[in-house]
Parts: C-alpha cells; structure tokens; sequence
C-alpha cells in the first residue's frame, strides 16, 4: 500500500489560518489569542520541519499542516489500495518519508502529528498505511506512523525472489519505523513521549505480536485484533477451503442461497447454546454443528443440501491438519454470517493470497496454480517458515519483564482468521511460560467479541473503539486503545472489553455488551431483554 506522496488537500490551509488570525485579533480573548498563537507556532513548526530534520536512513519527501476537516486525496496510492482518500478530523502535521531497512530496500512510512498531543506515541500496522488508524490514534492526541511494509499495493509480487521484501513485511518494517518515529517525534514537538503503544489488526495483530516476541522493548502497551498468527498455515486454509468447496460448476459447491440455509440451521442448532436466541453465538467451541440435518428428503429438491455438500461444509468448520498429524489450522468457526456475505473462501475460485503466497515466497514460481494445491504444499509452507512469519513464540517474558501489556480481541463472526488461533496461542503462551490465566492476566488479556466480523463490523456489538469508524466514545470503558492506556499508565486492567450496537446510519447506540476476559464466555441470564448488558454474565 503506497503513500501518496503528492496528495491533494481539498482546503486553503493558509488562508483558513490568515483568516482565523485576523478575526481573533479583533475580537478574540486573551486565552484565544494564546491558543491562535499555539496554532501559528505547530503550522509554523510543520512547515520547517523537514528542512531540520538530518537523520540517516530517514529521507523526508514533505510536510503538510492538515487542518481538521480536511479531506485528503491520495492520487498515488496503489488502486489496489482502495483508499483514495481520507477525511481528518483534527488538526495535524503530516510527514511522509522513506526510510531505509538494509541497502538495497526502504519502507514507505507516515508520522501524524496531532496540535492536541498527550505525550504518547502509536504505530499502526497491517498490510500497508491504513489512514482510518492514523486518523483514529491522532484524534486521541496519539503522536502516530504507518508504513507501507515495503511494497506498493495489496499483491505479493514483490517477494518474488526478494528476501528483502519478505523481511520488511514480517517484521522490519515495523520494527524500523517505531525507532524512525519515535526519533521524529521527539524532534517535532522538543520534547521525549512518556509512553508508546501500538494499535493494529489482521497482519497487523500478528505484527505487533511479533513485536513483543522480538522487540520487547519497543511499546508499553499492544493492541493486537484478529491477529494472522501462523501466517503460512493460514495460506494453506485457504487453499483447502477452495479444494473442499470446489469450483461452482462441482457438485460439491454450494450456492450463496445454500450458504444462506447453512446459516440458518447453524443457529437453529446452536443459537441457544449460550442461553439467549439472539442470532449471535457467544461459545462457538460449544457449537458442533451437524450439517447432514440438512441432506435433502425423498422428492425434496430445494433449501437443502445433496451429501457431496454436506460433506463441503462439515469439512469448512473442521480443523486442517498436516500430513504427520499435527495441527495446521483450526476450523472456521461456527456463527459466521454466510447468509449476509459468503466468504471468499468459499466462491469457487482459489484465493488470491494464497496463491500470491505460493508462487513468490514458497516456490518462487508464477506458474504455480491454486487449484492443485495439495497437503504436500501446506507442509512445505509450513516448514518454510520465513523471518519466523508464523510468529509463534510462548515466551514473551521479556516483554512482561518490561512492564508491557497486551490486550487481543478477535471477533467471533471472523470469517478470514479463525477465532480459535488466538485462544490456541494465548494457550501456548500459558504453557510456555508456566502460567495460569489468572497469572497470565497481569500482562497478556485476551477477548473474544460475539458478532463482530474481522477486525470491525459484524452482527453484534462490535464497536469497542478499534479505529474511526468503530468508535463510540473515548472513555476507557467504551475504548480499547483507551482502556490499554488506563492499564499501562494507572494500573488498571480491563475485565471486560465493553462494545456497542450502533443503529443502521451509525448514530446511535441500539445496544452495549460487555465481553468476557478469555477464558470466562458470556451466558446470558435470563434477567432482562438479550439486548440488555446486565442480562449477560461472564462465567
């Protein structure tokens, strides 16, 4: 994903500022002309900055004070991007830069930074910049980066025969533009930051795992979403998934109505389970479903399933295993809403990373087709292993020894990483380090989100203050990043990680639920309607 290094600001910046500092002078207060002069002094700072900034490896293409409002175009933005622009809500300096991560490559990389700062410094990560994430830690005052990983767009072509390339995106880039940023900030505002965070998920959960497996030093506090732990293992599902599902034209395909039905008896079998029928599932490992119940009867030729298919889906919401026995994957979790979207998993056609993966970090070979992927190939995936990119580690105790925190949560309707991978690693964790959860607790929380799909969005309350647009406060007790910094900077643990139900349009809150601290899951009372929070008690 690609900065855009000659972006467009859909405003008059200095004649917003000229105007603002001619009226204040005529009628502003004291207070107000102290504030208009704080602005002069950032919008002055921002536009010297790059003129002042000498350090190796950092080489900045622009500055650019962005007034909040601003709607900001990212004409060279790679199009598989799909971001061409971004409206920011506060003000800011913006810097884009590329730094170096060894002689021959260099990242992409953003700083933001807020007029209102709090002293505190974030990076973002995932699969390139994600501006919503900039945008959503800048408003919070959250001196903020975001790199590129060191590729342009969404393709893994650049691995092709790059090693270099594959290091950037398992864990350098990262690594390289917190100590770039952290640099860049003290420098902007004069002045060190007193605590560091990191906010990302998807690749960027497992990036900033990977984080507090290898750079333990870097942040205080993580907030790791959906994390794509075991990475390799994860290309290989997909490649599974395609072989079970087949091709539409294979008697083995199911149609998006048949998925519709699929989820249909998925919750007749398993909505209850958690004591409340409310279209969501709180346990999903309580689930096993039994799709043969849908094999159709004698003469029944409609919203059922023939056994070739029932086959299809009981393989999808089992585990993958390796040709020795072990475990590759877990299955994908029941509860996921096919009815509303099927995944791409299951449309018929291989999934376009996994072949991505295959042809130019496995093989290294263009040809290599996803619709003869085998079990040999996910063994060979798997044992491949680059850069450590399955991002396994248990011991995290230099991290704890650091005073680190981690907070992980993965939505229960994630229809791209299994929700189960993050309770298997929190359970590998636990082992690896001869902890107890209650133990473990002092460091490392992790919390599932009924009704949420991967990373944001869903069918429940999946709104836990993740980024802009899944944000319904910024209290610690309505904000994930908010309620990491409550814990790193007052010692004060989330017990429950609290989302909100928004209305259709996203302006009101239909509903909250509180969701439970891993292992503890969510039984719903019977006191009080589904929708109400103290209906619901973690067990």
């Amino acid at each position: 994903m690609r900065t855009g290094f000659h972006s467009t600001v859909h405003a008059d910046h200095k004649s917003i500022i000229k105007t603002r500092a001619l009226i204040l002078k005529l009628i502003a207060p004291q207070q107000h002309r102290d504030e208009l002069n704080d602005n002069l002094d950032f919008v002055a700072n921002c536009s010297r900055f790059a003129s002042e900034v000498d350090i190796p490896g950092i080489k900045l293409h622009f500055t650019q004070y962005v007034h909040g409002g601003t709607n900001l175009s990212f004409p060279e933005n790679h199009p598989t991007c799909g971001i061409p622009y971004h409206v920011v809500s506060s003000d800011l300096c913006r810097v884009v830069m590329a730094v170096s991560t060894s002689e021959s490559s260099e990242i992409s990389l953003e700083a933001w930074f807020p007029l209102d700062y709090s002293g505190r410094f974030l990076s973002t990560a995932n699969r390139g910049i994600l501006y919503n994430e900039l945008e959503f830690a800048t408003s919070l005052g959250f001196a903020s980066i975001g790199a590129n990983n060191g590729h342009n767009g969404t393709s893994g072509y650049a691995f092709l025969n790059n090693t270099d390339a594959l290091a950037d995106y398992t864990y350098r880039s990262l690594h390289t533009g917190v100590v770039a940023g952290k640099e860049l900030t003290k420098k902007f505002y004069g002045f060190p930051f007193h605590k560091s965070y990191f906010l990302g998920c998807s690749s960027g959960g497992r990036q900033g795992l990977k984080e507090a497996q290898d750079f333990p030093e870097d942040f205080d506090g993580i907030v790791a979403g959906a994390p794509a732990l075991a990475l390799p293992n994860i290309m290989s599902w997909g490649g599974a998934l395609y072989k079970a599902t087949g091709d539409p034209k294979s008697e083995s395909f199911l149609s998006p109505e048949l998925w519709a039905v699929v989820y249909d008896e998925v919750l007749r079998q398993c909505d209850a389970l958690d004591g409340a029928v409310d279209g969501l599932l709180e346990d999903p490992s309580t689930c096993q479903f039994t799709p043969e119940t849908l094999i159709c009867s004698k003469g029944q030729t409609s919203q059922c399933l023939t056994g070739l298919q029932a086959q299809t889906v009981r393989s999808i919401y089992s585990p993958l295993y390796g040709s020795d026995g072990q475990l590759l994957y877990p299955r994908m979790q029941p509860g996921i809403n096919t009815k509303k979207q099927v995944p791409f998993y299951f449309q018929g056609i291989p999934w376009d990373l996994t072949e991505d993966w295959f042809r130019y970090v496995v093989y290294n070979d263009t040809t290599w087709d996803g619709r003869n992927f085998s079990l040999a190939d996910a063994m060979n995936a798997a044992s491949q292993n680059p850069f450590n990119i399955q991002t396994w580690e248990g011991d995290l105790s230099a991290f704890a020894g650091n005073g680190g925190k981690i907070l992980t949560y993965h939505g229960l309707q994630d229809f791209v990483c299994s929700s189960e991978i993050s309770q298997l690693y929190y359970a590998h964790v636990s082992r690896t380090m001869n902890l107890p959860p209650h133990e473990l607790d002092s460091f490392y929380r992790l919390f599932y989100v009924s009704g949420m799909d991967h990373c944001r969005d869903g069918d429940g309350a999946s709104v836990i203050g993740q980024d802009v647009g899944s944000s319904a406060g910024r209290d610690p007790n309505e904000n994930a990043l908010m309620a990491m910094v409550r814990w790193v900077e007052e010692g004060i643990p989330p017990d429950v990680l609290r989302g909100a139900k928004l209305s259709a349009d996203g302006s009101q809150v239909e509903y909250w639920r509180a969701h439970c601290k891993w292992p503890k899951k969510n039984r719903y009372t019977g006191n009080g309607l589904v929708t109400d929070e103290k209906a619901w008690q973690c067990m």
